[in-house]
């Protein structure tokens, strides 16, 4: 039997595995910026708040387990931003650099043309595994913002991409 990953959208049941894997980043690296993990409640508020809202949540499966999750969030409140959607990624360890987050964000790149006109990734300078990913896949680097975020005892620069869709 060929193991094949699979896309698909996430299932509220597939929550506590979409926790695990972001938990594990935020007490393993500093990709991301939360200095304690989220609870499954909030995990689950986050996930309820996703399908109702109507921001796409998918997960990478092979042979039943989620190995990677990628999402499209609301980018700021204000509606002149409704065109635009920010990006989440999240591979898990055993899985990274084999082109699960290639094809999950690409997946979501699709899903998105003709409902948002840009999409966002907010990326930490240290994290060159998401810098080339983006940037393969058509991010642009707009701005880097020097030392915005604090975390493990080190300043951390954050890099805003974006991809303009097309029409």
């Amino acid at each position: 039997m060929e193991n094949k990953i699979r896309i698909r959208p996430a299932r509220r049941e597939d929550v506590p595995m979409i926790n695990g894997i972001l938990n594990f980043a935020i007490m393993n690296t500093n990709y991301n910026l939360n200095t304690s993990p989220r609870s499954e409640e909030r995990a689950y508020e986050w996930f309820d708040s996703h399908e109702r809202d109507g921001y796409p949540v998918i997960v990478a499966e092979l042979n039943g387990e989620v190995i990677g999750w990628s999402s499209l969030s609301r980018f700021r409140e204000y509606s002149g931003y409704n065109i635009t959607a920010e990006v989440s990624i999240y591979v898990s360890v055993n899985h990274r650099h084999k082109g699960v987050g290639t094809t999950l964000l690409t997946t979501l790149m699709t899903m998105a043309k003709g409902r948002y006109h840009c999409l966002v990734a907010v990326v930490t300078d240290n994290n060159w595994a998401s810098l080339a990913l983006f940037s393969r896949c058509g991010f642009f680097a707009n701005t880097t913002f020097r030392e915005i975020g604090y975390k493990n005892n080190t300043y951390i620069d954050i890099t805003f991409m974006t991809k303009l869709l097309e029409k």
